[in-house]
């Protein structure tokens, strides 16, 4: 099941077979967006650390390289995490949308061989329509 699109995550927009997997997902593009996320909030920190510095040292110069330093810090511990959470976020964005997918094709091939067994054989069509509501009502379980 796809879970609902927060206000701070992008939306995911499915177009089925526009796609050439039908997987709308960019690992790409969630590692630049975690990454100019990281260096965000490191150049914060590093003009945080940069105004702090300026009232104990004597220049901006040197407080500029305490902040260009915290920067850099807060960036190769930052980083790192935000990378993996985009990856497993990209995977787990991916499986859903698969289960999504595979279960538009099985309803759309189950649609179709019941409008092809109505066409084919009409003396049945009562126990065919039995089946099909039969089969409406019970849940599919894929186990990616």
């Amino acid at each position: 099941m796809i879970q609902p699109v927060s206000a701070l995550s992008p939306k995911v927009s499915y177009r089925g077979s526009n796609y050439a997997n039908g997987n709308p997902i960019n690992r790409r593009m969630e590692r630049r967006l975690a990454i100019l996320n990281a260096g965000g909030i490191s150049t914060v920190v590093g003009a945080l650390t940069t105004a702090i510095a300026r009232s104990y040292t004597a220049s901006w110069k040197s407080a500029g390289l305490f902040g260009l330093g915290a920067g850099a810090i807060t960036m190769l511990f930052i980083c790192p995490r935000f990378l993996y959470k985009s990856g497993v976020k990209a995977y787990k964005k991916e499986k859903e949308l698969d289960v999504f997918t595979k279960e538009k094709e099985i309803q759309t091939r189950l649609l179709k061989d019941v409008q092809e067994a109505i066409d084919n054989n009409p003396e049945n069509l009562n126990t065919k329509l039995d089946n099909y509501s039969k089969t409406q009502h019970t849940e599919i379980k894929f186990n990616p």
